[in-house]
């Protein structure tokens, strides 16, 4: 938390008085169980566990008027075509990074996709004014 903490307030610190900050997250979807979110902790990427939330984060940083708007139709559409696209080009790719890397990440991004079927993870853009 620490990290993403710092990171906002540099982005802050770079934006002239009214200048806008933007930008996506991959998380746990609101409303989860304790035990839900671990699970979409642990299919989601490494940076999907913060244990506060990024409107918090962003007020602490000292944004104002953060508004987060949920995107994740658009990435679950997003993951679909990636996979799709991997497993058309799988011989150039396996070619590339070998098999063993290929179906990992295959196997990630349809837990990915898996997790956000079943409500576990979602995506936001988040924005805010300095």
């Amino acid at each position: 938390m620490r990290q993403k903490l710092s990171v906002l307030r540099a982005c802050r610190q770079v934006l002239r008085p009214g200048g806008r900050l933007a930008f996506l997250s991959i998380q746990p979807s609101p409303g989860l169980a304790p035990d839900e979110r671990r699970k979409a902790n642990k299919l989601g990427p490494t940076a999907v566990a913060v244990p506060t939330s990024y409107p918090s984060l962003l007020v602490t940083a000292g944004f104002d008027d953060a508004v987060a708007t949920d995107v994740t139709a658009e990435y679950r559409a997003t993951q679909q075509r990636w996979i799709d696209a991997t497993e058309r080009q799988r011989p150039g790719i396996v070619a590339a990074i070998g098999e063993p890397e290929y179906a990992d990440r295959v196997l990630r991004r349809r837990g990915t996709l898996d997790a956000i079927d079943a409500g576990l993870l979602a995506r936001f853009l988040y924005t805010a004014r300095r």
